[in-house]
């Protein structure tokens, strides 16, 4: 069987990426791709390309069956795909966290089947059945298709055991366009690595389609066998770890750290975090591992919007968890969200004081936005106004334009600080704070403040 693996989000159609320009391989498809040894699978990733591409692709590759990977972003632009491997006579398959929650549309584009949960083993069956035909697909768990009506197999277990799955196929000649990206951009290269799958935490705008609120684990040394083939053969100059939460289990990181460091197996590496979960020995073994920089889901300086959110962390956990990773020379990134429902333009205030007090690395700043399956989307589902860009919008409290020009002058505020804070003076970096103290006023006017 000849399977071809794609996803419809390239560089080209985010200029948000554009600007951080960090962008990785696509995980999923490849632990997909390295699952499936009994079938020839390709993987089309688009990122540095254009979707134009896609008819040729499938004229060159002329798969049997076509696997779409779909998220929220990339929604509109799938119909056109699918029209164009049906048109062929191919049969496609979906997964991902965006077709379980819009099933009526991915079955409507003409995709036969959407794979709800994890897709390895499921992918396996569908590919192995003698036909798609209702009869046949009834018997597969974990998946939905049209029959009259959308009809949707039982759920399939998850997979306990992490470490049986395959490695991610990983190939130089798709990782090369990577790497020149983040050299140009960065200087270095990175790769992206997972230790663990799901979330265990129920914060209210987080969706969960694909894992649950399950939290597994693959065991230390398996990781970091993964580790030390990944520098074997493609000598990054750092690893992502893409676990959705890398500190939860504090037992199991030491142990990770430990053996890390035992078996001299150290790669610069990057990861997320929950300040609750840091205490000084698990941020210096950390450091000691390689970790140089941690990402904190800090949201908002304002107590009852994470209260809001059920964040279960508060304020003073994530400014004592920023001085636990300064204190440890563990670079600082925050991922910090405006406009959630009961926000007020003090508590945006509130976000820039504690990041201010904090003055992270990396600032990343979002604007709320509900996903339908998430307790968010449940409190806002009628004051739902529309869609831009596959993203729902809600009536928030204020409009667009001011929470642009809050990200812009939070953004600006940073930029000053963490200028004026490094050293030493040269002439670029007084051209550097000259220029970040001409835009924060700026945009501070805009907001509302007075200069």
């Amino acid at each position: 069987m000849r399977v071809l693996l794609t996803h419809g989000w390239t560089l080209a159609d985010d200029p948000r990426e554009q600007e951080i320009m960090r962008p990785f391989p696509p995980l999923g498809l490849q632990y997909l791709a390295g699952f499936q040894s009994d079938h020839e699978v390709e993987v089309w990733d688009p990122t540095f390309g254009s979707l134009a591409e896609w008819p040729a692709v499938l004229d060159r590759e002329r798969p049997d069956v076509v696997g779409i990977y779909g998220h929220t972003v990339t929604r509109p632009f799938l119909k056109a795909m699918v029209a164009e491997a049906k048109g062929r006579g191919i049969r496609v398959v979906a997964g991902g966290p965006d077709p379980v929650q819009y099933l009526d549309d991915y079955l409507a584009m003409g995709v036969d089947v959407v794979v709800i949960g994890e897709g390895e083993h499921t992918l396996a069956e569908l590919l192995s059945a003698p036909a798609w035909a209702p009869e046949h697909l009834r018997n597969i768990v974990g998946i939905a298709f049209l029959d009259g009506g959308v009809v949707k197999t039982a759920p399939r277990p998850l997979i306990k055991k992490l470490d049986e799955l395959p490695w991610p196929r990983r190939q130089r000649r798709d990782l090369d366009r990577y790497f020149a990206a983040w050299r140009a951009r960065h200087g270095l290269t990175a790769m992206s690595l997972t230790t663990s799958r799901g979330c265990p935490y129920h914060c209210t705008w987080c969706s969960k389609q694909v894992y649950g609120d399950t939290f597994r684990r693959r065991e230390p040394d398996a990781v970091i066998d993964e580790m030390i083939a990944v520098r074997s053969e493609f000598s990054p100059d750092q690893l992502w770890f893409v676990d959705d939460m890398f500190t939860i289990n504090r037992k199991w990181v030491h142990r990770f750290c430990t053996r890390v460091v035992e078996r001299r197996a150290q790669v610069p590496f990057y990861v997320i975090g929950r300040p609750e979960t840091l205490d000084e020995p698990l941020v210096h073994a950390l450091r000691e591992a390689g970790c140089f920089r941690m990402y904190v889901s800090a949201e908002s300086g304002a107590q009852h919007v994470l209260d809001a959110m059920k964040k279960e962390s508060t304020v003073a956990d994530i400014e004592r968890g920023a001085a636990l990773l300064r204190t440890a020379g563990i670079e600082l990134g925050v991922f910090t969200m405006l406009g959630y429902p009961g926000e007020e333009k003090a508590d945006i205030l509130a976000t820039r004081d504690m990041l201010r007090r904090i003055l992270p690395e990396v600032t990343l700043l979002s604007v709320a936005h509900p996903m339908k399956g998430t307790a968010f989307h449940t409190l806002v589902q009628d004051q739902i106004t529309g869609e831009d860009a596959g993203r729902l919008t809600f009536q928030m409290r204020h409009s667009a334009a001011l929470y642009d020009t809050a990200q812009r002058m939070i953004w600006a505020d940073q930029d000053l600080r963490r200028e004026l804070a490094a050293r030493p003076r040269s002439p670029a970096a007084l051209a550097g704070i000259l220029r970040a103290a001409l835009r924060y006023p700026y945009w501070r006017a805009r907001f509302g403040l007075a200069s």
